[in-house]
């Protein structure tokens, strides 16, 4: 999986959305993509984990030879990446996210 930080979403094709048995939302999104081409992808719930901490993401579904990490999922996880290194650093300890499926 590539560190996207163009990308908003984790980004998934198909094959691999459906071998994870992921949760397709009612939601789609539309998205301009590094070419400039505008999409439209349904999006479904995951739970991801970075760097042992694990949280709720959101993952558009496009036919991309590589997974992306977008920048979403590495903020909820309290992540961002360092410009200048190209490493993952903490943004907080505790991470910043909250979702209660009761």
């Amino acid at each position: 999986m590539l560190v996207d930080i163009g990308s908003t979403y984790i980004v998934l094709d198909q094959k691999t959305i459906e071998e994870l048995g992921l949760v397709e939302t009612p939601y789609a999104v539309d998205l301009v993509l590094a070419d400039g081409r505008k999409v439209r992808a349904k999006l479904f719930l995951a739970e991801v984990e970075v760097k042992g901490r694990r949280g709720p993401a959101f993952v558009a579904e496009l036919n991309v030879p590589t997974p992306l990490l977008g920048v979403y999922a590495l903020e909820t996880l309290g992540f961002k990446v360092n410009p200048r290194t190209g490493e993952l650093e903490e943004v907080s300890p505790e991470g910043g996210y909250l979702l209660y499926l009761g």
